[in-house]
């Protein structure tokens, strides 16, 4: 563009947003497109040699509606003021606030446009316009992929190759359509520039909500990696999900009960009862997961320490009942854990020795929590006079830890 005293530069400017209000009833889009560069033209239109400037623009150029006509006739667009069918009163009082809202939009601008500072805001705006072709893309990317479920929370970036597509699409036809490639016709880009307009609206929601949201699902993970188990069994850092019992002999025991030293029942499902926060697992080939019962036990309660915990189908549950677990249809349905081994190394337990029979257990009769079974070919053979590791059957049970 060629440099022109202040009074020309105002002038230009003056006489574009002229033109640009006589093609108000034209999409912003389509009066980006027609008058693109328009102010650059008409500096160097006056700049030329053969030229002088020595009145209004109107003597060089015509009138702003003139000028607007030309730019309709050269894009094959109808002359302005032609109406179709009638609009009816009730459309009339529905549209009139809006129309109200964008003809004081489109004063504004053009008051604006006659300044000596919105130009150059403008011009970097009209650069920066791809940018915005991009993030309407991702706004509609991002509210179709939560329409439809596929990214059940806000997201930057789709998670799976079936979202990055659809946004990338996206991104080409907003590309597209913004470059003036993609046309409608005029009743589709009427609705195609309110569309836009929604998401202009959703893509300043999102960029301004989404940190927030990410910085709460980190700190809700963090949360949730620090905080230690409150209840269950940990084996060597990890959750214990499932317990298998042998006797002294090796051979696996079904339905044993399981309690700590204080007889507390041990379980390792500290939700066990509430199918929606209860671990799932997925065995190979399973059309869906599995959820471990408990066992029936007095007055109909469940008990949740007796070990190994069979498993049932997710579909199985009641939605909002519990399990009737003495049903015997259901029972046969459970599904039975896999143990770690058919048998276990026997071993030879505290209570009794090779030559000495099984006495009854009393309450006072427990093995030490810190103490592992020793094998049978590694026990040492026990003296004559050693004495008994059971405690009398009349004798008082150790008192319960505060």
């Amino acid at each position: 563009m060629s440099i022109v005293d202040d009074t020309i530069a105002q002038d230009v400017r003056t006489y574009a947003a002229q033109v640009r209000a006589a093609l108000a009833d034209l999409g912003q889009e389509q009066v980006d497109d027609l008058t693109d560069g328009l102010e650059a033209n008409l500096a160097d239109a006056l700049a030329d040699d053969g030229r002088a400037h020595r009145g209004p623009l109107v003597d060089e150029f015509g009138t702003p509606e003139a000028y607007a006509a030309e730019l309709r006739s050269a894009a094959g667009l109808a002359p302005a003021g032609q109406q179709g069918r009638a609009e009816s009163a009730f459309r009339s009082a529905l549209l009139a606030p809006w129309r109200e809202t964008r003809d004081a939009a489109r004063t504004t601008l053009a008051r604006l446009r006659g300044t000596r500072w919105f130009p150059g805001v403008e011009d970097l705006l009209v650069a920066l316009r791809p940018a915005w072709w991009v993030l309407r893309g991702w706004a509609l990317a991002h509210l179709v992929l939560q329409v439809i479920g596929a990214e059940p929370y806000p997201f930057w970036v789709p998670s799976d190759s079936g979202g990055w597509v659809l946004m990338i699409l996206a991104i080409v036809a907003s590309a597209q359509w913004g470059r003036g490639e993609w046309r409608a016709g005029p009743r589709w880009d009427r609705v195609l520039e309110v569309l836009s307009r929604v998401l202009a609206l959703t893509a300043l929601i999102l960029v301004l909500t989404l940190p927030g949201a990410h910085r709460n699902e980190l700190a809700m993970a963090e949360g949730w990696v620090d905080n230690s188990a409150q209840d269950g069994v940990i084996v060597d850092g990890e959750r214990a999900f499932n317990l298998f019992v042998y006797d002294a002999d090796g051979n696996p025991v079904e339905g044993a009960q399981v309690f700590d030293q204080l007889g507390r029942p041990v379980t390792t499902e500290p939700d066990g009862g509430s199918p929606w926060l209860q671990q799932e697992y997925w065995p190979d080939g399973a059309d869906e997961p599995l959820l471990h019962v408990g066992v029936p036990g007095p007055n109909r309660e469940t008990r949740w320490n007796v070990f190994p915990l069979h498993s049932l189908s997710r579909g199985e549950f009641p939605d909002g009942g519990p399990l009737d677990l003495t049903d015997k249809d259901l029972r046969e349905r459970l599904s039975a854990p896999t143990w770690p081994f058919a048998a276990a190394a026997p071993v030879l337990p505290w209570q009794k020795t090779a030559d000495e029979a099984k006495p009854t257990p009393t309450p006072s009769a427990t093995a030490p929590a810190d103490e592992a079974p020793v094998p049978v070919d590694e026990m040492p053979t026990p003296a004559e006079d050693a004495p008994a590791a059971d405690a009398p059957s009349d004798a008082e049970p150790a008192p319960a830890a505060p």
